[in-house]
């Protein structure tokens, strides 16, 4: 059943009242978790869409290994589709993922950071339901991580080795889970999901293709540790393959709001409730600093320490 919640909107001119807005919020479950994320401008009904959906899609697939090709020694330690995408992400490489924190203020110093001239930024609040909370080595997770090494399309002999034959699959199918499993797309996308389980049955669930994830990475690098992250990993638009899930849209009840959409879901999404705290033009990285919030603290490898000893005056 969908849930059609509206996405609650607060200002804030200082960090105190940021801080302020968060502690007042009202959870639907108090055992729910929250998240935060920081967008450098408001972004409306386009905000939170991955950087895979900017452009790049029709290129996940090159993407994806390219970025393995050239720095194969980084990849070591990472056993999953899943765990190289979060790496992909930690280098600014295009994914279906965003970060998330669970640490308000390094989603502030995101929103902060490399300010769009005239606009101010955002941090979203998201209380994620925590049924829904995954970790790295969900079955489901390594069902949408390995979206990223299939083509959007393929011309070639095997048509049925693309997104677009998954998404037509998993529409036909959502309700009848042998059915699903029974297409050749299918066989695909498993091929590629043995790569990392060798074990894994042909039992997909057609619905976690179009599922937006909250998942719990490894923390495989400083920054994750040091920023608590998380992610949110998107699977496939129900009605075109060519284009992201929308987690939001404009509330057509109300002039300037946003709601959730409407056509998700809640099994397919684990927000149950979002709140949009907009910035005012007196929150900046230097008060934030005062509070020892800095590029070292959100970004702890040696060539980001460098550059910002580098600049401090």
């Amino acid at each position: 059943m969908p849930i059609h919640f509206p996405v609650v909107v607060a200002d804030a001119q200082s960090i105190d009242a940021l801080i302020a807005i968060v502690l007042d919020i009202n959870k639907t479950d108090e055992d729910n978790a929250l998240y935060f994320r920081g967008e450098k401008s408001d972004f409306g009904d386009q905000a939170m869409t991955p950087s895979i959906f900017r452009g790049f899609l029709a290129r996940e697939h090159h993407i994806y290994r390219e970025m393995q090709r050239f720095n194969d020694h980084e990849f070591a330690v990472d056993k999953t589709a899943f765990d190289k995408l979060a790496r992909m992400q930690h280098y600014l490489a295009p994914t279906r993922m965003l970060d998330m924190s669970e640490d308000v203020l390094s989603a502030l110093y995101f929103a902060l950071d490399q300010p769009v001239v005239g606009e101010t930024g955002v941090v979203y609040v998201l209380e994620i339901d925590r049924h829904q909370v995954k970790y790295y080595d969900s079955d489901a997770v390594s069902v949408v991580a390995n979206l990223a090494k299939s083509p959007l399309t393929n011309d070639g002999a095997s048509k049925d080795k693309s997104k677009v034959a998954l998404n037509r699959d998993a529409a036909r199918f959502l309700h009848d889970r042998v059915g699903f499993n029974g297409q050749s797309s299918v066989e695909f996308l498993l091929h590629d999901i043995r790569e990392e389980k060798s074990y894994f049955r042909s039992l997909i669930d057609p619905a976690h293709l179009f599922s937006v994830l909250c998942v719990k990475p490894k923390y495989t690098n400083e920054r994750l540790h040091g920023q608590k992250g998380a992610f949110l990993l998107f699977g496939m638009n129900l009605t075109d393959a060519n284009n992201p899930i929308r987690l939001l849209q404009n509330d057509p009840n109300q002039v300037d709001a946003l709601r959730i959409n409407a056509s998700l879901e809640s099994g397919w999404h684990p927000i149950r409730k979002l709140t949009k705290i907009r910035l005012g033009c007196n929150i900046n990285q230097k008060s934030l600093s005062r509070l020892g919030v800095t590029k070292p603290y959100v970004y702890p490898e040696m060539d980001k320490v460098a550059e910002y000893l580098k600049a401090v005056h």
